[in-house]
């Protein structure tokens, strides 16, 4: 995977009740966002596996993929696209071996010294938090853009950046080395997801 042939833009859901989360995941889609994140901590494993396969269904017109977080039985269950992992949440390299290699696989990087420890099978980094923000209470700490800039010149890996980015980051991130933006609020908390979903990915071509 390079940086020329990742969509450029990922929306993470912000926890919600399902339909609010079907509305979220569907706004993004028809807004172009080629992959959408399932990101949900407590929801039950097999009602996150009925929202997943539910989400599939919704964005598959759009051409958009789901990644599921962090939930390796589930995402092979769905047979999901792709799946979002961090750091804590088991041996990459093992992780690949369990869902073969037709699946996408992406790491949460918060630092330059994750870099080393990266093995081979994972396709693209998630690299952040750029700024703090209120999606992710336990976040690690910001790293800003400059910090982004130094891991992914440490990497091949296409790195998307995220916490807390915005449209106004766009131009800033791509001349750091980024490949694109994962982000919640900034659609889902808009007033029109989709319109600012198509407002992202536009000022991210146009950088």
């Amino acid at each position: 995977m390079t940086l020329q042939n990742i969509p450029p833009l990922c929306f993470i859901t912000e926890a919600a009740d399902s339909p609010s989360m079907l509305a979220q995941c569907r706004a993004a889609a028809r807004g172009g966002a080629g992959w959408i994140q399932l990101r949900h901590k407590t929801l039950p494993d097999t009602e996150f596996a009925a929202l997943a396969r539910q989400i599939m269904a919704e964005i598959a017109p759009y051409d958009a993929k789901l990644l599921v977080n962090d939930r390796i039985d589930v995402a092979i269950e769905v047979g999901a696209p792709g799946l979002h992992i961090g750091q804590g949440d088991g041996d990459p390299a093992e992780i690949r071996r369990r869902i073969g290699s037709g699946m996408l696989l992406g790491l949460s990087v918060e630092e330059a010294e994750h870099i080393q420890a990266v093995p081979d099978g994972v396709d693209y980094l998630g690299v952040g938090p750029i700024y703090a923000t209120g999606s992710k209470p336990d976040h690690a700490a910001p790293i800003g853009v400059k910090g982004f800039a130094k891991i992914a010149s440490l990497t091949p890996l296409p790195c998307l950046a995220i916490g807390g980015v915005t449209e106004r980051d766009a131009a800033a991130i791509k001349r750091a080395g980024g490949a694109g933006l994962a982000v919640i609020s900034a659609i889902s908390r808009a007033p029109d997801m989709e319109v600012a979903t198509r407002t992202l990915l536009n000022t991210w071509r146009e950088a």
